[in-house]
C-alpha cells in the first residue's frame, strides 16, 4: 500500500509567510524576503534572488530577526528550501 505525503497547498504556505532577511556572509546588506518555518530545522524562503543565493548564508525572521545559518537544499523558481542551524 502507498503511502500519501500531505503537502500543505501553496496557498496555504503563503498565508503564513513572515518578512525575513537574508544575511549573506560577505554582503554590506540585508535582503528582505518572506519566509515560513516549516520545523525546528527546515524553513521555506520567497525571494527573486532564489538563483543568485549561494549555498550557505544566515536567515532572520519576524518577530526577532536573530540570525540563523542555513543551506539550501532545494531551488525552484521563487521558493528556496533550507536546512536550519543552532
Amino acid at each position: 500500500m502507498a503511502t500519501t505525503i500531505a503537502r500543505p497547498a501553496p496557498d496555504d504556505v503563503a498565508a503564513h509567510l513572515a518578512d525575513a532577511r537574508i544575511i549573506l556572509r560577505n554582503g554590506p546588506d540585508a535582503y528582505r524576503c518572506r519566509a515560513v518555518i516549516i520545523n525546528r530545522h527546515r524553513a521555506l524562503i520567497e525571494t527573486s534572488l532564489t538563483a543568485q543565493l549561494p549555498a550557505w548564508f544566515s536567515l532572520a525572521i519576524a518577530p526577532d530577526f536573530t540570525p540563523r545559518p542555513c543551506a539550501v537544499t532545494w531551488r525552484g523558481q521563487r521558493i528556496v528550501k533550507v536546512a536550519l542551524f543552532e
